[in-house]
């Protein structure tokens, strides 16, 4: 009965939602003077059609619970999972529903409303975000790019069960990637106040119906209803760099029909010199290490062809704080991105993915980690930078990777291989000029028994024709010939080609 007192009013709306007319429908509703809180429970009235669903004010976006089927509740002081409180002005508000999969034909919609003057749910505990510094040191930081809380609507992970995690395997950073929302920043603020040894970042899985991807360091919602309001791609990529956060593609070949819906990236129109990375893995190595990353690396290598400069990404994409079971969970940590940063910040972090300074333990922190160099003349570069030079040497450092292959790959081809003895390997190359001037780009795959253990990120060579070509035996001004310095090099080296 004290609950029934507070009710302003209620309205019900039911209506069809159309094949056609693009991905999105809006629906009005209006909100009543002296609202304080409200609540909105829907349907789609079937088992064949999924939809998703959000809510807009006049002033923009308040929350996205995409396919959760809770009652959503939007207040003044607190709302529910994924939606932001705040002023409740009076006046026509929006649910916007998102026409993820129909059956045969139209689909449907139900829509209850409930308006009232006061509060029934409480407040979680948040606090506005503000950027920390948890270590000053340039050195290797270990994190997952790709965790779902709570504010995900398929997710159930609470903030103390992923930093808890988290914690327990090594890492010392966590992006919380959740679906389409920014309801969790100031949870996570008042989380991080607690926290001494774990970065949290500020992160959303952008989930289109033809991709997801990682908008991280962002602080406010980036609209993701594409074809709605001139939404696209573009525009999704425009809003990211605005906000000064960096762009990730996640899972861009994970084509698994209606078991994930529109998790491969297929949009067409993307700006990709604006992309800073591609997760090459997702999740547990076991369960996908032989199916969906051999194609994300081809994808990878594919837009590296177009001298584009994407760094190497790995996402466990958790959604239940390291508590999935199975014979091939996705737990936080599996896999591991190493990123080579100025100290344990956000933006630190950030600048190190820009600058290409990632190296990713596929299966999880206990992989050996990569230290990948090259030498020439006196000066010595790392993942992310560019030297001019002839020919190189390269320096591998694998602690903990003896017994392991370490393979050379230069321009998306894997050119040389060596074992890893007493922790180090080593190569040479000396390529001819790229095609179009375009640097050589290298990179470490470590193998075992056949299977990728750490992938880096990519070092460039911009190549310069050897300043004396009387003696090389190229019979021509125009440098070696292309097959010329590897086929001295098979002298030298003992290659195995992957099987």
């Amino acid at each position: 009965m004290l609950a029934l007192l507070g009710v302003i009013t209620t309205v019900h709306l039911a209506g069809a939602v159309p094949r056609a007319g693009g991905d999105y429908l809006v629906v009005p509703f209006t909100v009543p003077v002296g609202t304080v809180e409200f609540s909105v429970e829907h349907d789609d009235g079937s088992d064949v059609q999924v939809l998703d669903w959000g809510v807009w004010s006049p002033a923009g976006f308040r929350g996205w619970g995409g396919g959760l089927t809770d009652p959503a509740v939007v207040g003044v002081e607190a709302s529910s999972r994924g939606y932001l409180p705040g002023p409740i002005a009076a006046g026509q508000w929006q649910v916007v529903i998102g026409k993820a999969q129909l059956g045969v034909g139209d689909g449907a919609y139900t829509i209850d409303l409930e308006f009232r003057d006061a509060a029934t749910i409480t407040s979680e505990p948040h606090q506005p975000w503000t950027a920390v510094t948890l270590a000053s040191e340039r050195r290797w930081y270990a994190g997952d790019f790709h965790v779902h809380s709570r504010d995900s609507g398929d997710a159930s992970a609470s903030l103390d069960e992923i930093a808890s995690f988290a914690r327990g395997r090594g890492l010392d950073f966590v992006v919380l990637s959740d679906h389409n929302t920014v309801a969790q920043l100031e949870h996570q603020a008042a989380k991080q106040a607690t926290l001494t040894d774990l970065l949290l970042l500020r992160g959303a899985e952008v989930t289109t119906y033809r991709g997801h991807g990682n908008a991280v360091g962002t602080d406010a919602y980036v609209d993701h209803r594409v074809g709605l309001d001139g939404v696209s791609a573009t525009t999704i990529l425009d809003e990211v760099i605005a906000q000064d956060g960096v762009f990730i593609v996640n899972h861009p070949e994970l084509r698994l029909g209606d078991l994930c819906i529109g998790c491969a990236w297929d949009h067409a129109d993307t700006p990709w010199a604006q992309v800073s990375g591609l997760e090459i893995q997702t999740g547990n190595a076991e369960l996908t290490g032989s199916t969906f990353t051999p194609k994300a690396v081809l994808r990878w290598d594919q837009l590296l062809d177009q001298d584009l400069r994407l760094a190497a990404i790995g996402g466990s994409d958790d959604h239940r704080g390291g508590t999935e079971t199975g014979d091939a969970p996705s737990l936080i940590g599996s896999p591991t991105t190493m990123v080579l940063a100025d100290g344990l910040s956000e933006a630190a972090i950030l600048d190190g993915v820009r600058a290409g300074r990632t190296v990713v333990k596929m299966r999880g922190p206990d992989d050996p980690m990569v230290i990948f160099t090259a030498t020439s003349g006196d000066r010595t570069i790392g993942l992310g930078e560019t030297v001019e030079a002839a020919e190189l040497r390269f320096d591998v450092e694998a602690a903990g990777g003896d017994g392991a292959i370490a393979e050379l790959w230069r321009d998306g081809a894997m050119i040389a291989s060596e074992p890893i003895v007493a922790g180090a390997a080593s190569f040479e190359d000396a390529p001819r000029p790229g095609l179009g001037g375009a640097p050589h780009r290298y990179r470490i795959e470590l193998t075992r028994d056949g299977r990728r253990i750490t992938v880096t990120s990519h070092l460039y060579l911009a190549t310069i024709a050897p300043s004396d070509t009387s003696s090389c035996g190229c019979g021509s001004a125009g440098g070696a010939s292309p097959g010329l310095a590897l086929a001295l090099l098979a002298l030298r080296r003992r290659g195995r080609a992957r099987r």
